[in-house]
């Protein structure tokens, strides 16, 4: 690969880089923040759920085995939402008296469950965008070295100079490459958000026999 062509790659990666960081200034609170998306930390229970409130629960749900096991059930990503809608009703005629308190609880457990993975996932976002700022800074410098070295240079500054340019085709392949996966990244939240809302849905459709 020609030094123009290895030079240009590393201009447009650095561009993602400076784009990267403009976007992540529409946060003031987490400089860190890459995505187009808003940072929602937690999805409140306001948010989402329009049922009894979760504050008068006499029960934690973790103490409830078969809430907490289709909770941990609907939650996860790879049950499709059709799915899990069918399991909360197929559950909520086996309720009697204490239909609403156990489906509340039962929302309860899912909302908790899915803020611990949007956490998780979260914080792994914003490790994300700090390698990728620390892969940027190091780009600068392979380009600025590469600049820097004498055209009619002796035999070291030629083996310097393929040095310096392997490094830089590599590093800037992998800016690009994870470039490329953040929207997927970003979007993961989203779909979160978007899943516990259905699932709120569902549980309230199921509160009155």
């Amino acid at each position: 690969m020609r030094v123009k062509e290895i030079l240009a790659r590393a201009a447009v990666a650095l561009l993602c880089a400076v784009w990267a960081t403009t976007a992540a200034a529409a946060d003031p609170e987490d400089p860190d923040w890459p995505c187009i998306q808003r940072k929602v930390p937690k999805i409140s229970a306001g948010m989402v759920w329009a049922g009894p409130p979760l504050e008068d629960l006499q029960t934690d749900w973790r103490q409830d085995i078969e809430v907490s096991q289709l909770a941990g059930t609907i939650a996860r990503r790879s049950v499709p939402i059709e799915e899990a809608e069918r399991q909360i009703a197929d559950f909520a005629a086996t309720l009697g008296d204490a239909r609403s308190e156990t489906l509340t609880l039962l929302f309860d457990a899912t909302l908790s469950i899915i803020n611990n993975e949007r956490g998780s996932l979260i914080t792994g976002i914003g490790r994300y965008a700090r390698r990728q700022a620390a892969l940027a800074e190091r780009i600068r410098g392979l380009t600025e070295t590469l600049h820097g070295l004498p055209a009619d240079g002796g035999a070291e500054s030629r083996t310097q100079r393929e040095e310096l340019q392997e490094a830089l085709v590599w590093d800037t392949r992998i800016f690009e490459e994870r470039e490329q996966s953040l929207k997927y990244v970003c979007e993961q939240p989203v779909m979160l958000e978007q899943r516990v809302f259905q699932l709120a849905r569902a549980i309230m459709a199921q509160l009155e026999p």
